[in-house]
């Protein structure tokens, strides 16, 4: 009974000791605070915490030094935090917490997270803190818009090299070869406008020409040498009397391709003054004789060295703002060929008209020879071979023949066999047939750029 009594007393006098120093230290803050001291504006809080496994308590001292001085009430709800730490660490519990003691507890957090908006600064106003899922958005949007705008730099980029790589391929005479699909297309819209100037400027009717007397019209035939049976004009017109209306411009056409085919086709130099056919027969100081020659020797290599020398003319020098010398040499052959043409038989043909007329029909047949000329110059630069077929090579017509075709005035179509066997009257264009590849190979085997157009002899 005595032990426990003593046992009793001890533990009273330890609690007294605790509670003397707790009263202690909380009249020491309000002494320091509520005096005007303290202006670092540094506030010390004593916290206790529960038990540590190793059954020892320890005081954990924190400093605030986002507050100011502390008031007489914040001291007394300090030493009534003190009494509270005391009670929890003695009997584990864990009581409500008012508002003050979490701000001692948690002094670096924003009052309006913990729910007390009123414990703000009066002089501060808290800024909305930005959603984290919106500034990541944000910043995938500005990416996505930096990785669009580096990809069109890098579009133009290309483009440009690709652009400086054409005119520097220009520039140094390389040559892209032309399909045959090409060639075909551009040698029919060659015939179409051909075809189409033809009606444009001819007589409409046969009588028209009655007035002219038979000696020209028989000149007319003549100039078709190779390309019109050899008859007279009575006797053409008696072998088509359901087309002689249609004579005049089928006679015009066939002089425009004579003219153009035979002096401008025919011959890979005609820029030259050098027309017909290759051969030894011209001059030795021109180039189809040297030409002529070399195909004597190797075939291959004299179709490089025409190909390669056309290039090599058509290209214009480095740094020169004048056209290469070919192109200008086609472009004054052409024009004198369509003037020779003028003046030759066709205008026999032509309708009766002003001068305006006569004017705009001139020029669309310069146009003509211009671009007859730069198209014959473009498929002399390739390794390919080219002839053209007239009368001599296409005498008897045949329908399922490659290089033929019956004119449309015929009304040919399909299997159509009928006009098989006939002779040929008129070769309204000849055909072009070209050998040999890009390879400077295989001259041996050919292929049709264009069908020769026919007009056959249906009562023969």
């Amino acid at each position: 009974m005595a032990q426990h009594t003593v046992d009793k007393r001890e533990h009273m006098e330890a609690g007294e000791k605790t509670q003397s120093s707790h009263d202690y230290d909380a009249e020491h803050a309000h002494k320091e605070h509520g005096s005007g001291r303290g202006m670092i504006a540094r506030s010390a809080t004593r916290i206790h915490t529960k038990k540590s496994l190793l059954g020892c308590g320890f005081v954990a001292r924190t400093f605030n030094q986002s507050r100011g001085p502390r008031s007489e009430q914040d001291s007394e709800s300090n030493s009534e935090h003190a009494t509270h730490r005391k009670n929890k660490s003695i009997s584990g519990g864990s009581p409500p917490m008012k508002p003050s003691q979490i701000m001692d507890e948690h002094p670096e957090r924003n009052p309006t997270e913990l729910g007390d908006p009123e414990g703000l600064h009066p002089s501060t106003k808290a800024e909305p803190a930005q959603n984290p899922r919106t500034r990541d958005g944000k910043v995938k949007q500005m990416e996505s818009h930096i990785v669009a705008l580096a990809r069109g730099i890098t579009e133009l980029d290309n483009d440009r090299k690709r652009l400086q790589a054409q005119v520097r391929s220009a520039r140094s005479g390389s040559w892209v070869t032309k399909s045959s699909r090409q060639i075909r297309e551009e040698l029919s819209s060659l015939e179409a406008a051909m075809r189409q100037w033809a009606e444009n400027y001819s007589v409409g009717e046969i009588r028209a020409l009655d007035s002219l007397p038979i000696e020209e019209k028989d000149a007319i035939l003549e100039r078709l040498s190779g390309y019109c049976a050899p008859v007279d004009w009575r006797t053409l017109i008696k072998k088509v009397p359901t087309m002689a209306n249609n004579i005049p411009a089928l006679l015009m056409q066939a002089l425009l391709a004579k003219d153009i085919f035979g002096s401008i086709f025919a011959n890979p130099f005609f820029a030259f003054g050098e027309s017909k056919e290759p051969s030894t027969a011209h001059s030795a100081q021109t180039l189809s004789y040297l030409y002529a020659s070399m195909l004597d020797v190797n075939k291959e290599e004299a179709h490089i060295w025409r190909s390669q020398t056309l290039r090599l003319l058509a290209t214009p020098p480095p740094n020169s703002v004048h056209n290469a010398l070919l192109r200008a040499k086609v472009e004054a052959i052409t024009s004198e060929l369509a003037v020779e043409f003028l003046a030759g038989p066709v205008q026999l043909l032509f309708r009766d008209r002003n001068d305006s007329w006569a004017i705009q029909r001139n020029q669309e047949l310069y146009q003509l020879y211009h671009t007859a000329g730069e198209l014959a110059i473009s498929l002399w630069t390739q390794r390919s071979f080219m002839r053209c077929y007239c009368l001599d090579e296409l005498p008897v017509f045949r329908a399922e023949h490659p290089v033929m075709s019956a004119h449309a005035l015929h009304r040919q179509h399909g299997n159509d066999t009928r006009l098989d066997g006939k002779n040929a009257l008129i070769i309204v264009h000849p055909a072009i047939v070209a050998f040999g590849n890009e390879y400077a190979e295989h001259y041996d085997l050919c292929k049709v750029w264009a069908k020769g157009i026919i007009l056959v002899d249906e009562h023969a």
